[in-house]
């Protein structure tokens, strides 16, 4: 799908986080993820990605409390806390189950569970999905605090293979549904919800990890880790920075976004 021009894939990467691609905004990889107001080469954008720049950082910023402090490390309770994907919903469900307790926030009974996920809800780096592309390529090698670059843990709290039937394609991909902000962002249109990010997660993986066929043998819970590679990152960078094409006629357009679970 991300291979298609015209796919909301292909149309989620604006610097304005949840917006519409297009209308003069600027591509995420072209502004700094501590700057909004400024510009960069995108060459710069996956260079870093490519080295681990910003692997070492708090990807919990602006959460309640320490937690969303900018310099602040999640204290894990193991030596590897492994990186969880998912949708919204299973992501709290799984979290939930292994520390054995719904107490806390989203982003907190996960830290507590001792697993890590992308929860940034700051202003100085903002979360977008160039943000996510960072994040799952440090999971990937490893980089993320509180994991084991040995191990390089991931887990899915839903199992990629299932984002596969169709039942699930028809009523939760580019059908608006999942979380967004409450504020439109500017056009007054939404670009994707969380539910889309979760099968852009999955389709990302499989165009950087060498082992790629097995990402959609892993089991929910199970770990896996993904062989990234070099090469294939390259070749979707080149690939993202190919001009998107005008979505297709009846592609959904949302003002606001429907939660499930």
């Amino acid at each position: 799908m991300i291979r298609d021009p015209t796919h909301r894939f292909r149309h989620m990467w604006a610097a304005e986080a949840w917006s519409e691609q297009g209308g003069g905004r600027p591509m995420c990889w072209t502004v700094p993820r501590d700057n909004q107001g400024a510009r960069q080469s995108p060459a710069t954008y996956f260079n870093d990605i490519a080295s681990g720049a910003h692997c070492a950082t708090n990807w919990y910023e602006g959460n309640n409390g320490n937690l969303g402090q900018q310099d602040q490390i999640p204290q894990f309770t193991a030596d590897d806390a492994p990186a969880l994907l998912g949708f919204d919903e299973s992501i709290d469900q799984y979290c939930a189950e292994t520390l054995g307790s719904w107490g806390g926030g989203h982003a907190e009974r996960c830290v507590a569970a001792n697993l890590n996920i992308l929860s940034l809800y700051g202003t100085r780096v903002q979360y977008n999905i160039c943000r996510n592309l960072e994040w799952q390529s440090c999971a990937a090698m490893g980089l993320v605090p509180g994991q084991q670059r040995e191990t390089k843990t991931i887990r899915f709290a839903k199992a990629p293979r299932d984002l596969l039937r169709p039942s699930l394609m028809a009523t939760r991909l580019g059908q608006c549904t999942g979380w967004v902000p409450s504020a439109r962002p500017s056009g007054g249109y939404y670009g994707y919800a969380t539910d889309d990010i979760f099968f852009l997660e999955v389709c990302l993986y499989n165009e950087i990890c060498e082992n790629a066929a097995s990402l959609w043998e892993v089991g929910r819970g199970e770990d896996w880790r993904c062989d990234f590679s070099q090469k294939r990152f390259r070749q979707l960078q080149a690939l993202l920075l190919t001009p998107a094409q005008t979505p297709k006629p009846g592609s959904r357009r949302c003002t606001t976004a429907k939660v499930i679970g």
